[in-house]
């Protein structure tokens, strides 16, 4: 697989991602091991705390951080509230506990308007990613999904959520592009771990 060229807009592939995906746990099954040197990465992992946020009557009561996502996700096509799913239990790509780390594979689809949208929502919460460069990536991109007709603002609030929590709840979120490396190359250990910052 060739690699994104960022120094051009930017176009994410729609091939190859199940075989990308499955070369980056093998890879982050090397990169994150336990004190005794056995992976501890774990795949859709769920967490008490990776939850929608809960209102009783509309998600109009949210607050903080959820509150300026949802009136920007709502503002943006002034779609149905359904976006906003509440008490949601999220699940996580990859997540290694003992070092709290959570990395999400982002493909074609979670690079919408309504993602930027939402992305620019939170900029006062740190993130272990390249925002501006997801924000660029999103613009670029444009995907759309018309099924249901709020399934744009949905996805980008699960996103969003996930980013959220994972900083109030200590973990370190990366996010990695599909097409962002060749995950399958000679180098793709190297480059990951530069990525992850990871000595």
């Amino acid at each position: 697989m060739e690699p994104i060229n960022f120094s051009e807009s930017i176009k994410i592939p729609q091939k190859e991602v199940i075989d990308q995906k499955c070369e980056l746990q093998l890879l982050l099954n090397k990169i994150f091991v336990d004190k005794d040197g056995y992976s501890c990465i774990v795949c859709e992992k769920t967490f008490d705390w990776m939850r929608t946020p809960h209102w009783e009557n509309s998600p109009k009561e949210l607050k903080g951080p959820f509150k300026k996502l949802f009136n920007a996700l709502k503002s943006y096509r002034n779609q149905d509230e359904k976006f906003a799913k509440k008490d949601y239990q999220l699940r996580c790509d990859f997540v290694s506990d003992y070092h709290k780390v959570i990395v999400e594979y982002d493909e074609r689809q979670h690079f919408s308007e309504a993602r930027r949208v939402s992305l620019e929502s939170y900029k006062d919460i740190p993130v272990d990613f390249d925002r501006d460069l997801w924000i660029r990536a999103c613009a670029d991109v444009q995907a759309h999904d018309n099924e249901p007709e709020y399934r744009d603002e949905g996805r980008a609030y699960l996103d969003s959520v996930r980013d959220i929590l994972a900083q109030k709840n200590g973990y370190k979120l990366y996010r990695i592009m599909h097409g962002q490396f060749d995950l399958s190359s000679s180098n793709a250990l190297r480059d990951l771990k530069k990525y992850l910052r990871i000595k």
